[in-house]
């Protein structure tokens, strides 16, 4: 198996339970690990019926998001990982780096929302399972009890 791991992190309990996970896979597998931040566009439609606009994040969003991935691999320990901080759709910005990458996967939590919710909200691992065109490791928000015993206690 080549190329790497990508890790989507949004700063949620639920992402941190995915990149424990993508952590531990890169090393038994021996793939590098690429932990990846999308800070999403915006997207509105002016009037009833027009063409959607979408408007990029602003630096000060593209900071905070290399902030988050900065503060993710320190309270992780991940000091070996690569951080790329996206503009963009986040399952999209995750299918293209994966690309770019020669991803063998990618790792995103679940926030189980349910299938309402969901539909409402809108599901980044959905989308990315619908667009990605290598494997999606989606982690359920109940392995956060597995990887906290894992690590010797609890998060």
């Amino acid at each position: 198996m080549g190329g790497s791991i990508i890790c989507g992190v949004d700063g949620s309990g639920e992402s941190r339970v995915a990149l424990r996970v993508a952590a531990q896979l890169s090393g038994q597998l021996g793939l590098p690990l690429i932990i990846a931040h999308v800070s999403p566009a915006a997207i509105f439609a002016p009037a009833v019926g027009s063409t959607p606009v979408m408007t990029p994040p602003t630096v000060e969003e593209l900071r905070e998001g290399r902030e988050l991935l900065e503060r993710v691999v320190s309270d992780e320990g991940l000091g070996n990982a690569s951080l790329r901080s996206l503009p963009g759709l986040p399952a999209e910005g995750l299918a293209d780096l994966a690309d770019e990458e020669d991803a063998a996967f990618v790792v995103v939590g679940s926030r189980g929302r349910g299938a309402f919710k969901a539909a409402f909200l809108g599901s980044v691992s959905r989308d990315l399972i619908g667009v990605a065109r290598c494997p999606v490791l989606v982690v359920p928000s109940g392995a956060a009890a597995k990887t906290n015993n894992d690590r010797g206690g609890s998060n």
